[in-house]
């Protein structure tokens, strides 16, 4: 029978989590969790998307539509959404990436008007996509194995230096503290900033999409969130992680740069990692680059990939001179909030919302 693909019911989206539950690809990001909060975070009306073979489903694909202008995009996600990966949640046993594809490019175009479509797995079979006119470009992380129910064990994956920092910041009184009042997100945002702005970058997102992230993952139960702490309550470094589907995931974590000789992300992070091993997590992604991450055990990954495809070749030029005409603009930002910190002036950026 041949592969068929629809959205998903008014009975089916509640029950949304339970249809994804079997594939063995599905992560967080594929939850309606994630999915509400990148819809709070203005990026779109959410589209769940079924496939089936003989009345039985055998893939799900969560994304966004979003408009700009005259054009429709599909998100699954858009660059900018600070999201790992989504991509379809499928049974590679019973449906492949050709047949997956071959029905949702007609889909997406046909009826819901998407000009440009973008999709990020590291599931997909290459020689499928490029054959439907999908562009693929490499999403760098790095990740690492963990081993549930033994903490000595997956202690041992970090490196000895961060292994050592962490017994150091013990000795100094340093404390990690689970949150779960949402006013951690001013102190992690403002944390972040910082951040960016020393390193010549200017923040990529909004307060309020943390903010989504952290109501809607903590809802569904899904989110820890830490805040390392001095003796006297001082709050030197921050992170948001994900546990689900027997993985640690990443989304960010940051810390005040006064302070950065306590070396605070050591314990912060490794806090968040006993967490995870004692709820039988496997595996840990730190979501992008940076050699620190490999102190925790991670090497890098390059399996995950951008797949785009836009309905005219002058469409995807433009996504790529728009791309890097943001990059640069964030450089440039970036670079005045560094030069605004070298001067000890304020660091916050230009106004954004709450």
């Amino acid at each position: 029978m041949s592969v068929t693909i629809r959205e998903a019911t008014d009975a089916e989206r509640p029950g949304w989590d339970e249809l994804i539950e079997t594939f063995p690809n599905r992560r967080v990001v594929h939850t309606t969790a994630w999915l509400a909060a990148l819809e709070g975070s203005g990026y779109g009306r959410p589209l769940q998307l079924v496939f089936e073979r003989d009345g039985v489903v055998v893939a799900c694909l969560p994304g966004l539509l979003r408009r700009l202008g005259p054009l429709r995009l599909f998100g699954s996600p858009l660059p900018g959404w600070e999201t790992a990966s989504m991509g379809p949640a499928f049974d590679p046993a019973a449906v492949t990436t050709a047949e997956m594809a071959a029905a949702l490019v007609p889909l997406l175009e046909r009826r819901y008007g998407v000009h440009h479509i973008e999709l990020v797995s590291p599931d997909l079979d290459g020689a499928a996509m490029a054959a439907l006119g999908f562009r693929s470009e490499v999403v760098p992380t790095y990740r690492g194995p963990l081993y549930p129910g033994d903490e000595a064990k997956s202690f041992r994956l970090l490196k000895e230096s961060a292994r050592r920092n962490i017994k150091r910041a013990e000795k100094l009184g340093l404390t990690a503290v689970i949150e779960s009042d949402e006013r951690f997100v001013d102190e992690h945002y403002e944390q972040l900033k910082e951040v960016y702005e020393r390193g010549g970058h200017a923040i990529t997102f909004r307060k309020s999409r943390a903010l989504e992230c952290f109501r809607r993952l903590a809802a569904a139960g899904k989110l820890v969130a830490v805040s390392v702490r001095l003796p006297d309550g001082t709050s030197i470094a921050t992170g948001m992680f994900t546990i689900d589907a027997g993985e640690l995931l990443l989304w960010t974590w940051a810390h005040r740069i006064a302070h950065r000789w306590y070396r605070p992300t050591e314990l912060l992070t490794w806090t968040v990692m006993r967490r995870a091993v004692a709820a039988g997590c496997t595996r840990l992604d730190l979501m992008g680059l940076g050699d620190f991450k490999a102190k925790f055990g991670a090497s890098l990954d390059e399996t995950k990939r951008r797949w785009v495809r836009s309905r005219y070749a002058w469409l995807t030029q433009m996504r790529d001179l728009a791309e890097r005409g943001y990059r640069l603009q964030q450089t440039v930002r970036g670079r005045l909030g560094q030069w605004r910190h070298s001067l000890g002036a304020p660091t916050a950026a230009a106004a954004e919302d709450t």
